[in-house]
């Protein structure tokens, strides 16, 4: 029966390197300690034992995946980035900005006046709106 459990974990183990999820990997540490643990326990029990492990590794990796992903964001790579203002609204607090070969919707995060022409910086996103600052160099002249 210690066999049945050891080629479960081993193949726990390559799928969970194919799919990339953590939930595979805990059925598999349930397969491999049930091996171990089939040196003592015999029979059916080691079943209910396998049983056991798998509902607590999973629930253990579901309690850290849920705990880590709130804090784990990529680093937005547009801050910082320099855009061409190609419209400015009526009121001047709607931009279009042209940024990446696309047009964009922006605001000025800092109350500046700029007209068409001028480039500003991506101080931040927010969904699809773009916040900008002026340049450091021409907010210094």
């Amino acid at each position: 029966m210690q066999w049945v459990f050891l080629v479960l974990a081993l193949w726990a183990a390559l799928v969970e390197l194919h799919s990339g999820t953590f939930y595979l990997a805990a059925v598999a540490g349930a397969a491999l300690l049930t091996t171990v643990i089939g040196y003592w326990i015999r029979g059916d029990l080691l079943i209910l034992v396998f049983l056991i492990l798998c509902g607590m590794l999973l629930a253990a990796v579901m309690l850290y995946r849920r705990r880590r992903a709130p804090g784990t964001t990529l680093a937005d790579l547009d801050v910082g980035q320099s855009v061409t203002i190609s419209g400015v609204s009526q009121h001047g607090n709607q931009l279009t900005v042209s940024y990446r070969g696309t047009t964009w919707e922006a605001v000025m995060d800092d109350g500046a006046a700029v007209a068409p022409g001028d480039t500003a910086v991506i101080s931040r996103r927010t969904d699809k709106l773009l916040h900008l600052t002026v340049p450091r160099a021409v907010a210094q002249t």
